[in-house]
């Protein structure tokens, strides 16, 4: 059920230099630097380097909606493209899915639109620095169970074995 794991960091600023990578922005930048199992859809946050990166944005600043369905944050691609909402759940627990739009304000086909039915599981260490995505075809609409089951420890087995099984994503110098 779980298809992917995506783990993106906030790099070190000497890591940044040497891969010239703007030091000292005001939104902070997630580099993606482990993931394990299959995901295409991603493509469309992969820079012409090889880097998946989002930065993450509080969504009042981002998404114009009802305050009483807002996020707590958002993640947004290069571009502004928006790669999830962030909906607390927990403790360092959000879930979210892509946006189901199938066009892009400027009128653009939205390349996530295929994937709309998608759930994000997504796990923050305390201080933000590091964010856990676990991306899971089709279930959109079992979001609250699946949450549920995850803050459970249901998944705890499949978690471990993908965070043991990652490969490199981008070699940062």
């Amino acid at each position: 059920m779980i298809e992917a794991y995506f783990k993106l960091v906030m790099l070190e600023d000497t890591v940044k230099q040497a891969n010239k990578i703007k030091v000292g922005a005001s939104v902070p930048r997630y580099d993606c630097t482990v993931f394990s199992g299959v995901c295409n859809r991603i493509k469309p946050f992969v820079n012409h380097k090889g880097m998946f990166y989002l930065r993450l944005m509080e969504s009042r600043e981002f998404i114009k909606a009802d305050k009483r369905r807002l996020a707590e944050f958002v993640l947004v691609g290069n571009k502004s493209l928006n790669f999830s909402s962030m909906y607390a759940i927990g403790d360092n627990c959000y879930y979210g899915n892509p946006n189901g739009k199938p066009f892009l304000k400027d009128g653009s086909h939205n390349p996530m639109f295929p994937y709309r039915n998608d759930l994000y599981i997504i796990l923050t260490d305390d201080s933000l620095s590091q964010i856990e995505v676990f991306v899971l075809p089709n279930q959109k609409g079992y979001a609250l169970e699946l949450v549920q089951a995850f803050e459970a420890g249901d998944y705890d087995d499949k978690i471990e074995e993908l965070r043991g099984n990652v490969q490199t994503f981008c070699n940062y110098e």
